[in-house]
């Protein structure tokens, strides 16, 4: 079994390659998605389970925000393997994202491992701005357009 401090870097790693700009979804970055959706949904904190492929709160969890999972899964596999340990030694994988001030697009992310042995391997907090890059991200149901005429 390698040793646990190798891999001390392992949440800064994850949260600088998902919001670097290789991952890159249809109309924007990570940021332009999670800021934009959240922004819609009036949603300040966001929770990414890398390892189950989930987001919190549920109407986060699109596509975009997640179709990079499987990379970052992947980066913890390597990075254990190449340190000399069990692809499954990390249990726990997530991303917590703030949304501390919408008018300047800023993102707050913390990553936090926990491994078999329940230590927990945290990251630096890093901040991300969105960049200027405004879509919609959800579309209105028929349902919701036929509400908007009537409360309107």
């Amino acid at each position: 079994m390698g040793k646990t401090n190798r891999i001390n870097g392992l949440p800064n790693t994850l949260i600088q390659q998902y919001f670097s700009t290789l991952f890159y979804y249809s109309k924007g970055y990570m940021a332009d998605w999670i800021w934009n959706a959240a922004e819609e949904k009036q949603i300040s904190e966001i929770k990414i389970d890398i390892l189950k492929k989930t987001v919190e709160p549920v109407e986060l969890e699109i596509k975009p925000i997640t179709v990079y999972l499987d990379l970052l899964q992947e980066t913890i596999r390597k990075e254990l393997s190449a340190n000399g340990f069990e692809s499954d030694f990390i249990k726990s994988a997530k991303l917590q994202i703030v949304l501390p001030d919408k008018r300047k697009k800023l993102l707050n992310c913390e990553s936090t491992l926990i491994d078999k042995n329940e230590r927990i391997y945290k990251s630096k907090k890093y901040s991300e701005v969105a960049y200027d890059n405004k879509f919609k991200v959800f579309q209105f149901s028929v349902v919701e357009k036929i509400k908007n005429i009537f409360v309107n």
